[in-house]
C-alpha cells in the first residue's frame, strides 16, 4: 500500500519539470515491520516531457530505508539531460568523420554489417558505391590544400543531396568514399551513380570536380564484405580507365556487362595547368 504520493517540481534551463511518483511503498507485512534492507537499491533512467513540450532525462533510483519502524523505498529522481546530450554527442563523434560530417570507417564498416544481415533475412540485394574525387592531388598542387579539402566536402554535399533517408554515405579515406543503398539493384545503383556525376558536372565552381564510381551488388559480386569491395574497387578504376580516352566508352568490367548496369558515360575533365 502507498502510503502518500508527492510531487515533486524542479527548475531546468530549459523549464520547469514535474514527476509524480510514490514517495515511500511498504514491501512487506507487519512480521517485517523494523527490519531494513538497506542497500538494496534499483535505478532506471526514463525520458519525460516538460509542459513546452521539451524532452527532459530523470534518473529514478529507488532505495530501502526504514520509515516509521517499518521497510520502506525512499525514490529520487535527478535531471540528467546534458549529460545524456553529451554522451549522444560522443556517440555521434565516434562514428562521424570530422572533416565532412559523413560517416567514418566505422559507422561504414557497422551499415555494411547491418545490410548484410538484412539480406539474409530477408533475401533482397544491396548496392554500394565506391566513388573516388578525380585529380585531388592536382587540386592540392595548385589551389592548396585547403581548397583540396573544400572539394572533399563538396562532393560529401553532394552525396548527402541524392542519399535517401536510409541509404548510409561514408568517407572511406582520403578521396575515397562509399554510399550503402538498402534494398537496390544494379540498374537503380547506377542511375544514383550517373545522377551523382551529373550534380557534380553542374557544379560550376573552381576547381571543376568529377569523380569515378564503381558499383557492386550484394551477394552475386561478393559474398563477404572485402570481395564486394574488391569488386566496386576493380569497377572504379575500369571506369578510371575510360577516364583517360578522349571518346566516350562503355566503362566497367565484365561484372557490370553482366548485370546489365553499365552505360555510355561522358566525364567532365578537371583540367589544371
Amino acid at each position: 500500500m502507498v502510503i502518500r504520493r508527492v510531487a515533486l517540481q524542479g527548475c531546468a534551463k530549459n523549464g520547469n519539470v514535474s514527476f509524480n511518483f510514490p514517495e515511500v511503498r511498504p514491501t512487506g507485512n507487519g512480521s517485517n515491520r523494523g527490519v531494513a534492507r538497506h542497500g538494496d537499491a534499483k535505478q532506471n533512467g526514463v525520458k519525460i516531457l516538460t509542459k513546452n513540450r521539451d524532452e527532459r532525462w530523470l534518473d529514478i533510483s529507488t532505495t530501502m530505508i526504514e520509515f516509521d519502524g517499518m521497510p520502506a523505498r525512499l525514490v529520487s529522481a535527478f535531471d540528467v539531460t546534458e549529460r545524456k546530450h553529451a554522451e549522444e554527442k560522443v556517440q555521434l563523434l565516434a562514428v562521424t568523420d570530422p572533416l565532412t560530417g559523413l560517416g567514418n570507417y566505422r559507422r561504414l564498416t557497422e551499415a555494411l554489417d547491418a545490410e548484410v544481415k538484412r539480406t539474409g533475412r530477408t533475401g533482397r540485394p544491396f548496392a554500394v558505391l565506391l566513388l573516388d574525387l578525380d585529380q585531388l592531388k592536382k587540386i592540392n598542387d595548385r589551389y592548396g590544400h585547403l581548397i583540396g579539402s573544400q572539394a572533399l566536402c563538396r562532393l560529401a554535399d553532394v552525396l548527402r543531396v541524392d542519399c535517401r533517408a536510409i541509404d548510409t554515405a561514408a568517407r572511406y579515406g582520403g578521396d575515397e568514399f562509399v554510399v550503402i543503398l538498402p534494398e537496390t539493384t544494379a540498374v537503380a545503383a547506377n542511375l544514383v551513380a550517373s545522377r551523382i556525376r551529373s550534380r557534380l558536372a553542374a557544379d560550376s565552381l573552381e576547381p571543376l570536380l568529377s569523380a569515378s564510381i564503381g558499383v557492386a551488388v550484394y551477394p552475386q559480386d561478393g559474398e563477404t564484405i572485402e570481395a564486394l569491395l574488391r569488386t566496386a574497387d576493380r569497377e572504379l578504376y575500369g571506369m578510371k580507365r575510360c577516364e583517360e580516352e578522349p571518346i566516350p566508352f562503355i566503362c566497367g568490367t565484365g561484372n557490370a556487362l553482366e548485370r546489365g548496369g553499365s552505360q555510355e558515360v561522358f566525364f567532365e575533365e578537371v583540367k589544371i595547368n
